[in-house]
């Protein structure tokens, strides 16, 4: 009955896949047939696995036009003149295709740049003149005095002159001959006299005060500097919502009261960049150590905090598009929560691009796509954010980690927990990506960053849920936030340590040039960096123009099969962790055309989503039951990736390589000797594999009563190459294995199993049938090829 009730989910599953292919006894039969030699419709989709780099010169114009734009009052005829002339390039190019004299011109492209730089002029200069030459600011080079009402958004005492420095946006105006209506961003600097009072009013206040107006400095995206002459009055406090986000900011800050004082001052700025507590000596030793970063409100932020609201979701049951709301609802928590400036928008959007590029594993292509759409948006909806320096190193940090990040994963969970690797990989991945521009800023490379940040890593996402919990509890019940802050503070404690340690070091930070010659040498140094993070290759494997591969994935089965350069149909992925993706990368596999799994038992389909989310995968071919495999179509339907049921006979080219199921046997959900998971087992798919110099049969786990019934086509079963069924357990057919005629069996199988695998008598029997027998537990991963005669190459 169970095995009747995971069926029918696998059923409503698969109906809901809109690139379902059909079903078993349809007129579609689960993988269409195609001439050899032609790739499936989605293989050629997700060919070729390079970046897209399409939008990188539209969102570069973006850039670039709205900096000239908000920096020069010669800015606007620069773009004008730029978007003319690619305007003009596009139609000559148009007009040379046309003549046939260009056989294939990038004619969109550069349309695109033509329409974005217009766009840049219309959209920054109509913001730039209502700010610049609006009536605020022409009374701010008259220094003149107004009365103005602002609305607070952020304040910070600054050490240096005692003054604090306030963000806000003036909505009303008396100066000059009138009382003026306004929505526009100033900065109110307030000398030592009144700087207690500013500071004590909380962001969303609205307040009235006498300023005298000074000109803002070109390109900082502000109206007027506003100075207070007087007493500021309060009109009225924020609203309801923000009064409570404001509660849980300070609430954060008092459950820190108990912990010590650098850990206090620590945990807010992880949380919400709050370093306003933060002491000299803290701020030196993390601007020496390259850590920085860490308390400054940034997308890694936000990708923690929705990682962990997905996490909670999905404990309480979410799942499809609610746990897309629940993301929604958390980016809007954060802007609030980190106060809606641009910085935080900023990090908003890079966190989200680097999340789903990396979480989804949809690929540097991609990645780089959302790179540039989110530097578009972020330009058009603030042009001033374009001539950030924190904008520059967001971009650059995302770029790296979407690069670089999940390889990165990869390469160090060979040795590491995964989740360790990642949260190590990550930092340097930024971390890499950015030090040129901080070499450039600074004037000094961080020789300790690199370590610093791998060692720091594992602690922040800790430290900054934990923390997070604190605030968000701490409206309700500031003793259990003030526990929670505690814990918070002691896993903060590494942290500070590492910076600590690392910055007392000689050398921590060796000073360096700025020229141009100089930033070169930082560029190449990280480029060689990031090209030396990779998964070391064994020599002599996987030896040269292999055909069929056997991935040691301890006790699993991931098989690989060659149908061009750098293409591969995998078979089964194994149990989950990395073992196949460092497998399938030693081998040079990019692209998946066909990723095939003979049944959804862990050992088997456990890693899929880390091989969906390491490369280009064109279409996925499953059993009709085998075990519960929602999950795993539920994975491939959010990534769009087609699904079909393999049943009986169906057949499907992939390059030079003709795969057929041999065998779709359905089980009544128990055996003979009544055991449910032996009849999963023998609902696994048999499939075969041509290739032009050999054939491969790849058979599951299917048992007795699965080989017994693909015994009516034995004319399919003969092969050169036999996987050996249910990792060479003792539940064999004789009848089957020797229907196989095979010259090599193979063996995937874990080191010192507790189950007996392979069973001694399988062994005898594989080798009374004339077959050699190599096996992962001994041998590790296996590669084979025939170019005039047989080779088995071994990792061991």
């Amino acid at each position: 009955m169970d095995t009747f009730r995971r069926r029918q989910s696998v059923e409503r599953r698969l109906s809901q896949c809109e690139s379902f292919k059909g079903w078993p006894g349809d007129k579609t039969e689960g993988v269409q047939a195609k001439t050899a030699g032609e790739p499936d419709g989605a293989a050629r989709d997700s060919q070729p696995s390079r970046p897209d780099l399409r939008l990188v010169a539209p969102a570069v114009s973006v850039w670039v036009g709205m900096w000239l734009v908000t920096g020069w009052d010669w800015g606007i005829w620069a773009v004008a003149t730029a978007c003319g002339l690619s305007g003009v390039a596009a139609l000559i190019m148009m007009w040379m295709r046309r003549l046939r004299r260009w056989s294939n011109p990038p004619i969109a492209i550069v349309f695109m740049v033509a329409v974005m730089v217009g766009s840049c002029g219309l959209v920054a200069g109509v913001r730039v003149a209502s700010l610049e030459r609006g009536p605020l600011a022409q009374a701010a080079d008259n220094r003149s005095i107004a009365e103005v009402e602002v609305v607070v958004q952020t304040s910070r005492l600054s050490p240096t002159w005692g003054m604090a420095v306030v963000n806000a946006t003036c909505q009303k105006g008396t100066f000059g001959d009138g009382t003026f209506s306004m929505q526009l961003p100033v900065v109110v600097l307030v000398s030592s006299k009144y700087a207690g009072q500013w500071l004590a009013y909380p962001a969303g206040s609205v307040v009235t005060v006498t300023v005298r107006l000074s000109p803002a400095e070109m390109g900082d995206g502000t109206a007027a500097a506003l100075s207070p002459v007087g007493d500021s009055r309060l009109v009225r406090g924020p609203p309801t919502w923000q009064r409570l986000i404001e509660s849980m900011r300070t609430g954060l800050s008092s459950a820190m009261r108990h912990s010590p004082a650098e850990q206090a001052a620590l945990v807010p700025g992880l949380v919400v960049g709050d370093t306003s507590a933060m002491p000299q000596n803290l701020t030196a030793d993390f601007r020496t150590t390259g850590l920085t970063h860490l308390t400054a409100v940034s997308g890694a932020n936000l990708a923690i905090l929705l990682s962990f609201l997905s996490v909670v979701a999905r404990l309480c049951g979410v799942r499809g598009k609610w746990l897309t709301l629940v993301s929604v609802v958390g980016v809007g928590f954060f802007v609030v929560l980190c106060h809606s400036e641009p910085s935080v928008l900023r990090a908003a959007a890079m966190g989200i691009v680097s999340l789903v590029a990396v979480g989804r594993g949809s690929g540097p292509g991609s990645g780089i796509s959302g790179i540039c759409v989110a530097v578009m948006g972020l330009c058009w909806i603030d042009p001033w954010m374009s001539r950030s320096i924190g904008f520059i190193l967001s971009v650059l940090a995302c770029l790296g980690i979407i690069v670089w990040g999940r390889r990165w994963t990869m390469t160090l969970a060979r040795w590491l927990p995964e989740w360790v690797a990642e949260t190590m990989a990550i930092p340097l991945a930024a971390q890499v990506a950015t030090q040129p521009v901080i070499c450039a800023l600074s004037g000094a490379v961080s020789v300790s960053g690199l370590a610093a940040n791998a060692a720091a890593g594992p602690w922040v996402g800790p430290a900054t849920v934990i923390g997070l919990v604190a605030a968000l509890i701490s409206p309700v019940s500031p003793t259990i936030a003030s526990w929670a802050g505690y814990v918070a503070g002691w896993c903060a404690e590494p942290i500070l340590i590492v910076g600590h340690q690392l910055a007392s070091l000689p050398g921590a930070s060796h000073p360096w040039p700025t020229t141009p010659l100089g930033l070169c040498v930082v560029v190449v140094v990280c480029v060689v960096v990031a090209a030396m993070l990779v998964a070391p290759f064994q020599p002599g494997w996987p030896g040269q123009s292999w055909g069929v591969a056997a991935c040691d994935v301890g006790q699993g089965d991931a098989m690989a099969v060659q149908t061009a350069d750098h293409q591969a149909i995998v078979l089964d992925v194994g149990p989950t962790g990395s073992s196949v993706v460092n497998c399938l990368n030693q081998l040079g596999v990019r692209q998946i055309p066909l990723l095939v799994l003979t049944h959804f038992h862990a050992d088997h389909a456990g890693a899929f989503r880390e091989v969906v989310g390491s490369f280009a995968v064109g279409s996925l071919l499953v059993p009709l039951s085998g075990g519960d495999g929602s999950a795993v179509l539920g994975m491939a339907q959010s990534m769009g990736i087609p699904v079909s049921v393999g049943r009986t006979g169906s057949v499907t080219g992939i390059g030079a390589a003709r795969v057929s199921v041999v065998s779709a046997w359905q089980s009544d959900g128990v055996t003979a000797d009544g055991e449910e998971s032996s009849a999963q087992n023998d609902e696994s798919l048999i499939v075969r594999v041509d290739l032009p110099a050999m054939s491969v049969l790849v058979t599951g786990d299917v048992e007795v009563a699965g080989q017994q019934a693909a015994l009516s086509n034995k004319e399919a079963l003969r092969v050169d190459i036999l996987k050996v069924p249910h990792h060479g357990s003792a539940r064999q057919d004789p009848d089957f294995l020797e229907a196989t005629q095979a010259r090599i069996a193979l063996v995937s199988v874990g080191k010192d199993n507790t189950y007996g695998h392979p069973a001694q008598k399988t062994v005898k029997e594989l080798v009374n049938d004339s077959m050699e027998v190599v096996r992962t537990d001994e041998h590790g991963s296996i590669t084979i090829s025939h170019q005039g005669k047989w080779s088995v190459t071994t990792q061991k």
